[in-house]
């Protein structure tokens, strides 16, 4: 008996094919795109300064207070696969928006928090929830708009978050200076209502999109009157919940399980040098402008570093999945070395370093997904990876700061996150060819599904001749891969 099919396998047989534009209303996207990542990971990355402020104010212990972070970004990051539905049924520009709101009116609230549980409500998951609604779609848009250029697109959107911290950075601590952190964050509300305007930008691909979600609606019409393979009647069952508006046959795929580890475990130490730098510069008696100046460095090689990569990684000869497991090798290593960097001058270079590992990962991200998952999934793709990095991010920097509290210093912070960067990178390793294999098999499967549709539907004799023919290719194919 043959199983009901899912929208992610009709998906797949009738590929959606969007005719990115590569340019035009194009680079309008790209630059909303920026000014959205720019807000994000202003308000992310700036959280180190942040810090210490917090830990005066609430007089709670470290890791609960690093907590409050952690919980900001996690949110925003586990809120990527529902985000990656309600995008496929209300649009990137909508969802935007009302994350824009969202986002401003948590970080205003927030300044009226008593103490740090309160905090938690307003900044970390009602600021988290906004975040995410308007992160996914900024990117996922992108990559529909453009093809050729993809990489140097996406670069110079995501640049934007590398431009967020080093403008936000010092911005951020002459603010704390002038109004103290509640008027910052009303200022920071403020500003963050902006996205709301750049969000109407997020139009879809008109007459492109509407012919292929045509293709595919024409692909359940056949279910719905029984003239195609698909049981009768489908159309309704599988159009219209929300839960088959997602792709979960992704959660099938040993290449996307094995990308989604990766940045589960990068995600532990990614935030943990932009949160203590200030504080271990503080430690080592580096003054506090120098403690934000290394956040700044940070932000500036990160934005540098995005469009450079992004142009490289567009060259037919570059392979992204090297440059990216390279860089989180050097990254996870130089950061368990952050203890011994007691000047200035080697935390500066440190700081500059990780920006680059920084950007790198993140620029790649929707790159290696739409190159080895396919753009037609990268919407859904993005947000389970979304999810797996949220999951760490809720453990990492909080799990850090205990440690510091209970050893009496942040060299066991710098040793864990360098560590789990360093795993993250090694077991991306073996990922290009486990996704060979997955399209391998993929095509056979399709193969042998092609060959069984032509059984019933040619005469006898034409059936044996293919057969035939088709047994020869499985026995070519298979003293092929015995010689390899």
């Amino acid at each position: 008996m043959m199983r009901k099919q899912s929208l992610a396998d009709v998906i797949n047989e009738h590929p959606i094919s969007i005719q990115a534009p590569d340019g035009g209303w194009g680079w309008m996207v790209v630059f909303s795109s920026f000014i959205f990542n720019m807000l994000l990971d202003g308000v992310i990355f700036t959280y180190g300064i942040f810090f210490p402020e917090f830990l005066r104010y609430f007089g709670e212990s470290k890791g609960k207070t690093q907590l409050l972070h952690s919980v900001l970004v996690g949110t925003c990051l586990v809120s990527g696969p529902v985000v990656s539905v309600l995008v496929n049924k209300f649009g990137s520009r909508n969802m935007a928006a009302t994350g824009t709101v969202i986002a401003s009116v948590g970080l205003f609230l927030s300044s009226f928090s008593p103490n740090l549980d309160v905090m938690f409500i307003f900044y970390s998951i009602a600021g988290g929830i906004g975040f995410g609604m308007f992160y996914l779609p900024s990117i996922v848009i992108v990559g529909i708009y453009f093809d050729k250029r993809r990489a140097l697109a996406t670069g110079i959107a995501v640049c934007g978050a590398g431009v967020g911290a080093f403008v936000f950075a010092p911005f951020t601590k002459l603010l704390l200076e002038t109004y103290d952190w509640r008027g910052t964050m009303w200022i920071m509300s403020a500003i963050m209502l902006n996205g709301v305007v750049f969000s109407s930008t997020f139009r879809p691909l008109g007459r492109d999109m509407n012919r292929n979600v045509k293709q595919i609606n024409d692909a359940y019409d056949k279910c719905d009157t029984g003239t195609d393979k698909y049981p009768g009647g489908c159309y309704k069952q599988l159009c219209l919940p929300m839960k088959d508006m997602f792709d979960f046959s992704l959660l099938k795929s040993p290449t996307m399980l094995l990308y989604g580890a990766s940045c589960l475990l990068v995600m532990f130490g990614f935030f943990i040098p932009s949160n203590f730098l200030p504080v271990w510069a503080s430690d080592v008696n580096l003054s506090t402008e120098e403690g934000a100046f290394l956040i700044l460095a940070m932000g500036v090689s990160n934005t540098i570093t995005r469009v450079v990569i992004g142009y490289i990684t567009d060259k037919p000869w570059a392979n992204c999945l090297v440059i990216n497991n390279t860089a989180l090798l050097i990254g996870g290593l130089a950061t368990c070395f952050v203890p011994f960097y007691t000047t200035f001058e080697t935390l500066v270079i440190y700081a500059v370093a990780f920006g680059i590992v920084m950007a790198v990962f993140i620029l790649l991200r929707s790159i290696l997904m739409a190159e080895l998952l396919g753009v037609h999934r990268l919407n859904n793709s993005f947000g389970l990876v979304g999810l797996s990095m949220g999951l760490s991010t809720f453990v990492g920097s909080p799990l850090a700061g205990a440690l510091s509290d209970i050893s009496g210093n942040y060299n066991v912070a710098f040793y864990f996150g360098g560590i789990t960067i360093v795993l993250g990178g090694l077991i991306c390793l073996p990922l290009r060819r486990i996704s060979n294999w997955e399209q391998s098999r993929i095509k056979d499967f399709n193969l042998h599904h092609t060959f069984n549709s032509d059984q019933k539907n040619k005469r006898p004799d034409v059936k044996i001749m293919s057969a035939k023919k088709t047994l020869s290719v499985f026995t070519v194919s298979d003293s092929t891969r015995d010689r390899n």
